[in-house]
């Protein structure tokens, strides 16, 4: 794949867009106009969330607010938030308004925050009875978790084993699917009706480069190796052979490799200062490959607190949570590839800025 430069992007960055729809139907020019901020914020594992702020009038003449009591703005209804640049506008969330949060000053025009997120969530978060999934993946069991729930779902397959897992009385569905990812070092991700239950795609090509000087405004990356660890043991059980204890084990090298012919934070902290292990007891698990997984998701959790950032750029709205892109003219240290894990789009006076959170488990 041939990484793209944004001088190929798009020609206008000076033109920023966005179109706010509400039960399917476009806001009028006036409604539009009244927006000061819109916001739009996703992170892996915990979905997309959205925030637009107005500026309102009180009419002497009806003694009412124009937009505070608008029935556009009542709790439950449906947004479409799309963002960009003239003709090129990509749907950033589908959500639902969940509060309105008004602000009324003597002096000052009143303002309207009307924030929301993804309805998916709701079912997702709500507590339910005990169920068991007997003899199921855990790919199996997020696809029909999906179903329930009216979601379209994508899942990788979780190889090696096959289990019988319960979920226990009023866990909600969204806790008990983080346990699942966890063992497996899986992503949970809701976008547009779609759940996600997929291995991370930090090691897919770049979707684009970033450069310092030109479409980065700030990037404050921290390199951390007080939680890297070069091994992790687990010792579990199973429940039905108690007297035979599982050991899983993960090493340096077992980590993903997210970029190629790089040094990962374990193999610095092995040379440094030797073996560093982790071990983490009395588990339930189902067999040795169960005990490994967990072994290497707990490894790759490790490896991912290496090099973490924050960075501010030019608004991109192709930039997304779960995508990889490449930052050049940081030093030989901290340029390179990197995994979003959050991103924040917001177009407002000060024109349109993208804020991402970044990991890396390598220089």
């Amino acid at each position: 794949m041939v990484l793209e430069t944004l001088s190929k992007e798009t020609l206008n960055f000076y033109a920023p867009r966005f179109i706010i729809e509400i039960e399917n139907q476009t806001l009028n020019a006036l409604m539009s106009k009244a927006i000061i901020d819109v916001t739009v914020e996703e992170k892996i594992d915990e979905g997309a969330s959205f925030q637009l702020t107005l500026h309102d009038e009180f009419d002497m003449t009806t003694q009412e607010f124009k937009w505070l009591d608008h029935e556009d703005f009542n709790v439950g209804k449906n947004v479409t938030i799309k963002m960009g640049y003239e003709n090129d506008l990509h749907i950033m969330v589908m959500g639902v308004i969940t509060s309105l949060e008004p602000s009324f000053f003597s002096s000052e025009t009143p303002t309207i925050r009307i924030q929301g997120q993804d309805p998916s969530f709701d079912y997702l978060k709500k507590s339910t009875p005990a169920r068991t999934f007997p003899d199921k993946s855990y790919s199996e069991i997020a696809e029909i978790i999906a179903e329930d729930a009216h979601l379209s779902s994508e899942v990788d397959d979780v190889e090696n084993y096959r289990t019988t897992m319960q979920k226990s009385n009023n866990e909600n569905y969204l806790t008990f699917l983080n346990t699942l990812k966890k063992e497996v070092g899986y992503e949970i991700k809701l976008l547009e009706q779609t759940l996600y239950f997929i291995e991370p795609r930090d090691n897919r090509d770049e979707i684009l480069t970033l450069e310092l000087g030109k479409d980065i405004i700030s990037f404050r990356p921290v390199m951390n190796t007080a939680d890297v660890v070069t091994e992790v043991e687990v010792r579990g059980h199973n429940p039905d052979d108690p007297g035979n204890p599982i050991i899983g084990r993960a090493t340096t090298g077992n980590e993903r490799t997210q970029e190629s012919n790089r040094t990962s934070g374990s193999q610095i902290v092995e040379a440094q200062h030797g073996s560093s292990k982790r071990v983490i007891t009395n588990v339930p698990v189902d067999s040795q490959e169960h005990a490994n997984s967990i072994a290497r998701a707990e490894l790759n959790r490790a490896s991912d607190t290496f090099i973490t950032g924050d960075l501010e750029c030019i608004g991109i709205p192709k930039i997304r949570a779960g995508e990889a892109i490449r930052l050049k003219k940081m030093g030989a240290r901290f340029s390179g590839k990197y995994y979003i894990i959050g991103a924040t789009h917001t177009i407002n006076a000060s024109g349109y800025r993208t804020k991402i959170s970044v990991k890396r488990n390598a220089v």
